[in-house]
């Protein structure tokens, strides 16, 4: 009997999420807010808006003691 591929099965190469930036794993950040709080945070652009405003903010100067 001959063996035909049938186009089923095997690994799927390429699937699933693909990384933020090559070579960095990310982290889920579980964070509470309101309902309306939710629904503008999707039209400023969700969790791309988020690290976005990370990526730009200023670091806090160190708290001297």
């Amino acid at each position: 009997m001959e063996n035909k591929p049938t186009g089923r099965g095997g690994p799927g190469r390429g699937q699933g999420r693909k990384p933020l930036k090559e070579g960095q794993e990310s982290v889920i950040v579980p964070l509470r807010m309101t309902a309306d709080q939710k629904e503008k945070l999707a039209r400023l652009g969700g969790a791309q808006w988020v690290r976005d405003r990370i990526d730009k903010a200023k670091e806090p100067e160190p708290e001297e003691e």
